[in-house]
């Protein structure tokens, strides 16, 4: 058994008594005045850690109905060359012959392009031909209806700049096939169109481009948002496709050897890149003569886009 000193015995007792009166008092007090017990419902601390935060409400996505479906579109045309027809009629032959057991895959008839209806896409517009409006070159709210007058009088007020950068007809090489919409060696779109070659013709075609596209969506006829010219011209298109089926793509890679291979030298074949999704090509210069208004999904005579109206690039 282990003794204590006297001194610590002592202090120990007094210690022992103190507690058990603290703890009496404290009976008796809580007894005699017991705690009131609130209930308090509160929404959580938004900045506790403990608390998720509230994620802002998505906004609802924009219905399609609220943008207008494209009616009328301007362009430099190509189609009524008829060597030319000629020529893309070759190559369409060239790459989806008449009993021809080897299709490239995703061709077939529905997508190539009529080449009556060539031309290269300036912008398109949502256009009303019956209510009436103010001239174009007025003030215009961005909420107003645009109609077929308005486009044709805006066009005709660009005549005199379109003469400053050119007062003759001028001349575009389609030397360079590419393709648009791409995934994997699939596309959507195969065009041709002038090749990156810098010329003094080809500035003034895009010099007139410009300004055409640009007035037209000042006046807000074009709502695409600006972007640079690409001057293009569609030998295929995918969503022609009928019936609409999938898939809604082609298979370019064999377009663009079958192309390639019309004149060279089969000694000397050009060697083609899985990742190319463009080539140099030969389609003849051909002369950008007139800007058109036509209506998208016309068909004139020949199945060419019908022209609402139409303005000269030089002297006729």
């Amino acid at each position: 058994m282990v003794s204590f000193p006297l001194r610590f015995r002592l202090a120990n007792s007094q210690v022992q008594t103190r507690t058990l009166f603290l703890e009496r008092h404290s009976s008796a007090t809580l007894a005699s005045n017991p705690p009131k017990m609130e209930v308090s419902l509160t929404h959580p601390n938004p900045s506790s850690s403990r608390s998720r935060p509230r994620r802002a409400p998505k906004s609802a996505p924009k219905a399609k109905s609220d943008i207008p479906r494209p009616t009328h579109f301007l362009s430099f045309p190509l189609g009524h060359h008829p060597s030319l027809c000629e020529t893309i009629r070759h190559f369409h032959s060239k790459i989806l012959p008449t009993g021809d057991t080897t299709v490239i895959e995703g061709l077939d008839q529905s997508i190539l392009v009529d080449p009556r209806r060539l031309h290269l896409t300036i912008g398109v517009m949502a256009l009303s031909s019956t209510e009436a409006s103010p001239a174009p070159s007025s003030l215009i709210s961005d909420s107003r209806v645009r109609t077929v007058s308005d486009a044709i009088a805006l066009l005709q007020t660009l005549a005199p700049d379109i003469n400053a950068i050119s007062d003759e007809a001028l001349s575009l090489p389609l030397d360079k096939m590419g393709v648009l919409k791409t995934q994997r060696q699939q596309a959507g779109v195969l065009y041709v169109g002038p090749s990156d070659t810098v010329t003094e013709e080809k500035t003034k075609v895009i010099r007139i481009f410009d300004l055409v596209a640009q007035r037209f969506r000042q006046e807000g006829f074009i709502l695409e948002p600006s972007r640079p010219a690409v001057l293009h011209c569609t030998l295929i298109n995918a969503s022609h496709r009928r019936p609409r089926r999938m898939p809604r793509a082609f298979s370019y890679h064999e377009i663009f050897q079958r192309a390639l291979s019309e004149g060279s030298d089969p000694d000397n074949p050009v060697q083609l890149s899985v990742q190319d999704k463009s080539i140099p090509v030969d389609f003849g210069t051909w002369a950008i003569s007139e800007i058109q208004l036509c209506k998208m999904g016309s068909h004139g005579p020949e199945n060419e886009y019908v022209s609402v109206a139409s303005i000269p690039i030089g002297s006729e």
